[in-house]
């Protein structure tokens, strides 16, 4: 379907009571309105500009304490994000191939940019999709052989498995377990990485108190491309090119209007000395594609993931707003003092 289609079939269905999502749809439209005839590319690339501003907005919100407005905000986002994802998923795929999660890099031709994706190259699997897929690649997900610390005690309502393939920091043993979700084209995740997470890793991961559990959970098409790049790498050089991601997001996410994904991407892997070839091959691993996309549903189904960074800490879902470094210490020391 459209987006132009999406947009007003959410229009039209959305309750007269729901003035902040009605707002929110009828100023997109509004928007796509003044561009007559606008492709979905041209509405795809409105969209992601008021995703952009409405991220800054949130973050002064954030800045000044206005937790609930934040809230409200990333809201917003996430439902614009909904429809850029809905739009990609429906997009049918080739006459006579299945569809295909795995993206398979063409050459660079020389003097020109070669995207990273094109619409039929990579598909963001809808969690229907994801559930038809998930009993050929739960093998994938098989916990961590022989370890005591398959399950973390927590005193929530929420339990954290420990998988094989998930990337840790501190000690299982710690009293504090804290599950990540994020996704490397996330600016709040970006901010988090930057500002919050060095101090918790040097006050409660380094001393023994916090294990760490880091998940992607993708809302952009090149996240599980970044996410399979850095898969490709040592495990232990792993979170060192994450947060390089992060820190480079206006060199490689498409919502800053990077259109050439693949060079960007290139660009950061060489950093850590992967060659474009040994790029292409890792974003070309279907099995990795599968892994991705489980851990994505394993979120929505174990945790009801809607949006990034989501924290589960001891079994209690944290959200973004609440991530502050004050925030953390208050729940972290808080939570020593019962051991």
């Amino acid at each position: 379907m459209a987006l132009r289609d999406l947009l007003n079939d959410a229009l039209h269905s959305t309750p007269t009571d729901s003035q902040r999502r009605l707002a929110t749809l009828r100023a997109v439209m509004a928007a796509v309105d003044a561009q007559p005839g606008a492709t979905d590319a041209d509405i795809h690339a409105i969209i992601t500009k008021i995703i952009m501003e409405r991220e800054q907005q949130a973050a002064s919100f954030s800045a000044a304490g206005q937790t609930e407005m934040a809230k409200a905000e990333r809201a917003e986002i996430d439902s614009l994000r909904g429809f850029l994802r809905a739009s990609s998923s429906a997009e049918p795929a080739p006459a006579a191939k299945k569809p295909k999660v795995a993206v398979k890099a063409e050459p660079q031709r020389t003097g020109q940019s070669a995207p990273l994706f094109t619409r039929n190259q990579i598909i963001i699997a809808s969690v229907a999709a994801v559930l038809v897929a998930g009993a050929a690649i739960l093998y994938f997900f098989v916990f961590t052989g022989g370890s005591s610390d398959l399950t973390i005690a927590s005193g929530g309502p929420l339990t954290v498995q420990l998988y094989k393939h998930d990337r840790t920091l501190g000690s299982p043993k710690a009293p504090i377990t804290v599950l990540e979700y994020a996704a490397p084209a996330c600016p709040h995740c970006s901010h988090f990485d930057q500002t919050v997470f060095p101090l918790v890793k040097k006050n409660y991961i380094d001393t023994g108190k916090v294990f760490y559990i880091f998940r992607v959970f993708p809302i952009n098409p090149a996240d599980p491309a970044a996410e399979a790049i850095a898969r490709c790498l040592p495990a232990d050089k792993y979170f060192q090119f994450i947060d390089l991601l992060f820190r480079n997001q206006p060199k490689w996410d498409p919502e800053y209007g990077i259109t050439d994904v693949r060079g960007g991407l290139i660009q950061l892997a060489r950093i850590e000395g992967m060659s474009a070839e040994k790029v292409d091959q890792c974003i070309s691993d279907k099995s990795e594609q599968d892994r991705i996309n489980q851990v994505a549903q394993d979120g929505e189904t174990k945790y009801n993931i809607q949006g990034v960074p989501t924290f589960i800490i001891n079994g209690t879902e944290v959200q973004a707003e609440d991530a502050t470094w004050p925030s953390l210490k208050a729940r972290f020391d808080s939570l020593l003092s019962k051991h």
